[in-house]
Formats: C-alpha cells, sequence, structure tokens
C-alpha cells in the first residue's frame, strides 16, 4: 500500500513540476509585463529598468526560474509585484472562499446525481428515467457562465430580494446570508457535473444489472430491493467514485468563471486579476493550487479504487499493474 502511494505522489509531484514550469515560461512569453501594468503607457527607459531591477524581471531568465523553484521549495511563494504582500498571504484569505464553494456545489451535486442515476436506472424506460436523461442533456448542453450571467440578470434585475445576485458574505459574519449568497454560484457551477455523475451511476447500474451474478442472486429469490441496494448499486458506485473524485477538481478549477461572473472574492477571481497585470509570483501560485486540488482529487480516487476493487489491489501486489 505504501509504494502504491509512493508512486502515486512521487507522479504527482512530477506533474506539478511540470505545471509550474509551463505556467512560468509561458507567462514571459505573453505580451506586455508587470513593468507595463505597472507604469502604464510610455515609462521612460530609467524608470523601466528600476521597475525591472525591482521586481528581480532584469536577471537571465533561467535565473528567474532557479529562484522562484529554490524559495517555492522552501515553502517561500514570494510577494505580490503590485500588493507587495505576501503571496501565502493573499492566498490564505481567498482559498477559504473557493472551498466552500465548491465543497457547497460538490456535495449538492452529488447526491442530486447519485439519487437521479439510481432512479433512472431503478426505472428504466419509465417517465422518470426519460425525465433524468433530458434534464442531463439540457444541463450537460449550458455552459456554466452562460448560464451564470442569466441568473445574474434574472435575480440582479426582475426577482429582486430573492437571492443575491453577487457578492460574498463571510461565514461568521452571517451564516444564513453566506450559504443565500452561495445558491446561485453553486447552482451554476455544478448543474454539468450533476448531469455527468446521474448519467454515469444510470449506465454503470444498468449494465451491473445484466451480469451473471445479478441473475444469480435474482435466481436465488432476493428481492430487487435488495439486489439493487447490496449489488447492483455496490458494483456500479465504483466506476462512478472515479467520476465524483475528478469532479472535485473540476468543481475547483471552475469557479475562475463563476467568481468572476458573481464578483466572489475567492481564487478564481484572483487568478485573473494576478494574470491580467502579469502578477507573476501570484499566478503561478493560484495555478499550482488550482491544479493541486485537482491531482489529490486524481490521487483520492487512485487510492479509492484500490481499496474498493480487489483486482487493482491483487494486480499491484503481483507487479502486474502501474
Amino acid at each position: 500500500m505504501l509504494r502504491y502511494v509512493g508512486r502515486r505522489v512521487a507522479g504527482l509531484a512530477l506533474v506539478l513540476l511540470i505545471v509550474l514550469t509551463l505556467v512560468f515560461f509561458m507567462l514571459r512569453a505573453a505580451p506586455g509585463g508587470p513593468v507595463d501594468a505597472y507604469l502604464g503607457m510610455n515609462p521612460t527607459p530609467e524608470k523601466r529598468a528600476e521597475v525591472e531591477h525591482r521586481f528581480g524581471l532584469d536577471q537571465p531568465l533561467w535565473v528567474q526560474y532557479a529562484k522562484f523553484v529554490g524559495n517555492l521549495a522552501s515553502g517561500n511563494l514570494g510577494n505580490s509585484l503590485f500588493s507587495d504582500r505576501p503571496v501565502s498571504a493573499i492566498i490564505g484569505e481567498r482559498l477559504p472562499v473557493t472551498l466552500e464553494l465548491s465543497l457547497i456545489a460538490f456535495l449538492f451535486w452529488v447526491a442530486v446525481g447519485l439519487v437521479a442515476g439510481a432512479v433512472a436506472a431503478r426505472r428504466r424506460d419509465s417517465f422518470a428515467d426519460g425525465f433524468v436523461r433530458v434534464v442531463s442533456v439540457v444541463a450537460l448542453s449550458i455552459p456554466s457562465f452562460w448560464l451564470a450571467l442569466v441568473l445574474v440578470v434574472v435575480f440582479g434585475l426582475y426577482v429582486k430580494g430573492v437571492l443575491p445576485s453577487s457578492g460574498w458574505t463571510p461565514f461568521a459574519d452571517d451564516p444564513l446570508g453566506n450559504l443565500r449568497g452561495a445558491v446561485l454560484p453553486a447552482f451554476a457551477l455544478g448543474i454539468g457535473s450533476g448531469a455527468v455523475i446521474a448519467r454515469t451511476l444510470r449506465a454503470s447500474m444498468i449494465e451491473t444489472a445484466q451480469t451473471d451474478y445479478v441473475s444469480f442472486a435474482r435466481a436465488m429469490g432476493l428481492s430487487e430491493r435488495r439486489i439493487l441496494r447490496r449489488i447492483t448499486l455496490r458494483n456500479a458506485i465504483v466506476p462512478t467514485a472515479t467520476v465524483i473524485g475528478l469532479m472535485l477538481g473540476v468543481f475547483v478549477s471552475g469557479t475562475v468563471l463563476i467568481e468572476n461572473v458573481f464578483n466572489i472574492p475567492g481564487i478564481g477571481q484572483t487568478i485573473v486579476g494576478a494574470f491580467t497585470r502579469h502578477d507573476y509570483p501570484l499566478a503561478i501560485a493560484c495555478t499550482l493550487i488550482t491544479a493541486s486540488v485537482f491531482l489529490v482529487a486524481n490521487l483520492a480516487v487512485d487510492l479509492l479504487y484500490f481499496v474498493l476493487n480487489p483486482r487493482i489491489r491483487a494486480g499491484f501486489l503481483n507487479g502486474t499493474a502501474r
């Protein structure tokens, strides 16, 4: 088990290093730069040289990269080029907002997706099954940012006072206001993911219901409800767990659009501002945080598969699985 986890963690670290390298050099290759954003149009050469020296941008690119990786390895994310605040402090303020919004959306839509998928599979070809399939297709067809804009317009202009159409209230200040403010962004953030979970569970349960061991259970006289709970759902939930785990990363990365539409001060809004102003340390750190959440979700899925699926566990112990 430890060897299995060690391999996955090593792969996670390698991917993060690749992400860091790509973002670092792509930011430098993009038109403009922090000096232009800091000084505005047509700065004097002297002023430009002064700001470049202050930001460390007058050094060779490989030196900047080596220094950044070295600081990162020691836990130092650097300071924002514009606010001169530690990047870790900015992330510490913004990350809880994103995690809370993502967790609310994740829990709600996972529950909705599992219930809808189980009902559709249990009542295959019925009205309930058709309703779930149609609604899931519609949900998958709607871009989340478009739905977010529609919700802002509807609840900001036509249905005022029901739910906040923008802004964010900290949970410590007003718990009820915090939850009310999370309803619309959580709905827009996760509707497509809920549809994916429902369709995945439905297909997996239908496939499992056609297996020989389910037919044997029916021949033994077990009730359909017991077969559904003890056999069909238990076996169908394993592939669905993979989708659910990956969706956690999708929820966090999806906040980049949703937070900007609803004016929520989280990591998503911070990323857009950092990339717009070419705030290199903040942009790279926020990207690494988002990538880390996605990769940790993948690691959790791998570990869950290792625990739930005896074939994978046996294959790894026998040396046939990687």
